[in-house]
């Protein structure tokens, strides 16, 4: 991850970005009137002397006077040292005058500057008599350019002096906001590590330290007031957790129990048969349910009325219970007047006995004596089915066997107990 930049080192980059900047582009501008004065000086100066040249060229050419022309041509040279050379020729471009001898000039292009270049007119004709060419030495500019370098360079070196002591001054300054913001950073309320007293500045750095030491001081009152409370309503926490965990408890088992016959309720049920077919499966071991319903149980309640019928219920729930033989079996209230019984690790033979001995059970008088008045007791249909459980089926198949079974219980007359096999789906009737 890239580091973050300080506001220190930000601030001391702009400053001298901006300062160069600033300090470029005004020298750039400077150097620049600078020398589009020295071209347009330069300019006018030569195109003056020429314009003072051309009349005396001109009579001395009509006159046919060359050697007033040369004299005063020489003359023109040795007052103006920055020619470097000059010819002078007529309209038959012959040449009248050289200087120096046998040279040629090396430009072709006139530009009012190194080179100039004039036609000479006869001012009684109007005809052109002649030419002048004349190159001018190039040392001005370079000079007045190396002076302009020089001066940017002092100026530049100017500007950094003064932008290092400014700088200089900014991280003295920022060296007490630095070393505040240290300690804010390594502050802990918890452990009250803030070492730093009031300043007496009365600057805005002065103001910010003051303000968070106020700040700090608060926050550690605020921390121990809180430590007090916290220990306080901890206590208060730990006895609320035990409160809502019984209470939990209490939910829990409510929530897994049906309300009249106090049985597991199908919710129950379908945890535990969970629980118990993935166990099964690893230990590959049989379990077998068992759907059983009470015959005709709606006549009880056309007959003596549904709070009869409810304690005929409880009644039927006890008997089943009575009858469990093993800590690992679970009856549970389906629904209605229908009951279903897991049995883990018992197989097929075993379930189908524990039906008998639930029949024989239900046979009791006493169990349905609702009060004080004998109603006949009941019988009870019963589907049973076993399986080794596997990865391939669920306990949902089993269960669907069951009812199977139960359901040709009832078809057979009811008051008996059906077995299906759950892989051939062999019938046998007890």
């Amino acid at each position: 991850m890239m580091r973050t930049l300080s506001i220190e080192f930000k601030i001391i980059i702009g400053i001298i970005f901006f300062t160069l900047l600033t300090t470029g582009l005004e020298r750039y501008q400077l150097s620049e009137n600078i020398t589009t004065q020295f071209v347009n000086s330069k300019k006018a100066k030569n195109k003056l002397l020429l314009q003072t040249m051309l009349p005396v060229l001109s009579l001395n050419i009509s006159l046919g006077l060359e050697e007033a022309n040369k004299d005063y041509l020489h003359l023109i040279v040795g007052q103006n040292r920055d020619i470097t050379f000059m010819k002078v020729t007529d309209e038959n471009d012959r040449t009248l005058f050289i200087y120096p001898k046998n040279v040629q000039s090396k430009q072709d292009i006139p530009d009012g500057i190194k080179y100039c270049q004039n036609a000479i007119v006869d001012n009684l004709t109007n005809k052109i008599v002649g030419y002048i060419h004349v190159e001018f030495s190039n040392d001005e500019y370079e000079q007045m350019q190396k002076k302009n370098k020089q001066t940017t360079l002092n100026i530049l070196i100017v500007v950094l002096i003064l932008l290092s002591i400014f700088i200089f001054i900014l991280k003295r300054e920022l060296k007490h906001l630095k070393k505040l913001t240290n300690a804010v950073v390594a502050y802990d309320p918890k452990q009250n590590n803030f070492d730093l007293q009031k300043s007496n500045r009365t600057d805005e750095v002065g103001v910010i330290h003051n303000a968070i030491v106020d700040m700090v001081e608060k926050i550690a009152s605020y921390t121990a007031l809180m430590d007090e409370m916290n220990a306080t309503l901890e206590e208060k926490i730990i006895e609320r957790t035990k409160a809502l965990q019984n209470a939990n408890h209490k939910l829990e088992q409510m929530s897994m129990t049906d309300s009249l016959t106090k049985l597991a309720n199908r919710r129950h049920f379908e945890v535990y048969i969970a629980n118990t077919w993935e166990m099964a499966i690893r230990t590959q071991t049989h379990i077998s349910l068992i759907m059983c319903d009470i015959d005709h149980f709606k006549n009880v309640n056309d007959t003596y009325g549904h709070i009869a019928g409810d304690e005929v219920l409880k009644n039927v729930a006890r008997t089943l219970v009575k009858s469990l033989r093993r800590s690992t079996d679970l009856v549970a209230r389906y629904g209605g007047e229908e009951f279903v019984i897991v049995l883990y690790d018992t197989e097929l033979e075993g379930a189908v006995l524990l039906c008998t001995e639930i029949a024989k059970n239900l046979k009791n008088p006493k169990n349905f004596t609702v009060n004080g008045i004998e109603i006949t007791p009941f019988t009870m249909s019963f589907g049973v089915s076993s399986v080794v459980p596997s990865l391939d089926i669920s306990y949902n198949n089993l269960l669907e066997t069951a009812d199977e079974a139960l359901y040709k219980a009832k078809e057979s007359g009811r008051n008996c107990t059906v077995s299906l096999d759950f892989s051939s789906k062999i019938m046998s009737l007890y």
